[in-house]
């Protein structure tokens, strides 16, 4: 192999690493509640709404936004998803008068 092609190709100790994954009985609370957080795109396809609906639930109280920074906003993907169960038999009593 050429020299300008050894400089582009990644050393063999960085192709061969392996991530090492805890067993899930060792995961931290951060790291479990990290792994639920979900973005504003992610939340807005959830919720099939816009993304200035989506804040006005959040600050309704219907689930909660966890905001790092001035941009990056994210939500509870299960506050979500009971948002929605919670939601929908309401929706449906209304379209379907018994």
């Amino acid at each position: 192999m050429n020299r300008y092609n050894q400089r582009w190709k990644k050393p063999d100790w960085a192709e061969n690493k392996k991530e090492v994954v805890s067993p899930s009985g060792n995961v931290s609370p951060v790291d479990k509640a990290m792994s639920n957080l979900i973005k504003m795109k992610e939340a807005i396809q959830l919720l099939k709404a816009s993304a200035p609906t989506a804040r006005k639930y959040a600050r309704l109280g219907c689930y909660k936004e966890y905001r790092f920074g001035q941009k990056l906003v994210f939500y509870d993907k299960q506050e979500i998803l009971d948002f929605i169960l919670k939601r929908e038999p309401e929706t449906e009593s209304i379209s379907n008068p018994d």
